[in-house]
């Protein structure tokens, strides 16, 4: 009777290996077939970029190439869902600071899925990585070292001169992942950005990214779901501190993400 027990907890065990492996060796093939086509993929931006340029000076076209290029990764992602609501309340071509928590990379991703073109504020390290550096250089995205205090001064010029052309200016306040639905602390720099250029602040909620692609049969389905909130004017902020700014944001960001779970 125990030989039989313990060949039945081997059996469950072989199998339980065997579909955690399936879900590995899936991942793993994302991965490869992201890594090819994103070489593949900048070909044809690259050219566009080039042909389009002399008249095309804020990179419409090549912008709008890239929100089709995110697009098509979340098409190949397996068990991966997105919903996005209030899509016509994005601030399109008009000066505005986006704000938005940040739970997982594909959070990139999917607020390129809402088709409006926004600057990016992005760490440096990111421009450093070929084909993604490449591109976020050629769209006129803006670059950060946050361990250097000294680059911050140009991070808000790159941002003054952004929102002059009328560009919505897109900022993760938290500054990296929570990997949960937990909020990390909130930044000053793009309250400080919106309060220094008198601009709106449009905040975006993300949920249900942080789960990310399954790793074994038991994991949830990745349900991303984005709620797009009304833009606070400037003349509306209830505060022009930054270090107030931001924690009036992130009240707004995190009651929202708890209706959002509690209405699911």
């Amino acid at each position: 009777m125990i030989l039989i027990e313990h060949k039945i907890k081997l059996y469950i065990f072989a199998r339980l290996k065997k579909k955690k492996m399936y879900y590995k060796i899936r991942n793993y093939i994302i991965w490869i077939i992201v890594g090819i086509t994103l070489f593949i993929l900048f070909i044809p931006y690259l050219i566009l970029w080039i042909i389009t340029y002399p008249f095309d000076k804020k990179h419409y076209a090549a912008k709008k190439y890239t929100q089709w290029w995110n697009t098509f990764y979340i098409s190949i992602l397996p068990s991966t869902y997105v919903d996005i609501e209030n899509k016509e309340k994005l601030t399109r071509e008009k000066a505005c600071i986006v704000i938005s928590n940040h739970q997982h990379l594909l959070d990139i991703v999917v607020l390129f899925h809402t088709f409006a073109y926004f600057i990016w504020v992005s760490k440096i390290e990111n421009f450093k990585v070929p084909v993604l550096g490449w591109v976020m250089r050629m769209n006129g995205y803006i670059s950060l070292k946050r361990e250097d205090p000294r680059t911050f001064t140009k991070m808000f010029q790159d941002i003054k001169k952004a929102l002059s052309e009328n560009n919505p200016v897109m900022i993760f306040p938290e500054g990296t992942r929570s990997k949960s639905r937990n909020m990390g602390r909130f930044k000053e720099g793009a309250f400080k950005a919106a309060i220094e250029n008198k601009v709106p602040i449009q905040p975006i909620v993300i949920d249900g990214s942080y789960i990310g692609l399954k790793t074994k049969k038991d994991d949830p389905e990745t349900h991303i779901r984005v709620k797009i909130l009304d833009p606070v004017p400037y003349e509306k902020f209830p505060t022009y501190e930054p270090a107030q700014l931001k924690e009036y944001f992130r009240d707004i960001i995190q009651k929202e993400l708890n209706k959002m779970n509690e209405n699911k």
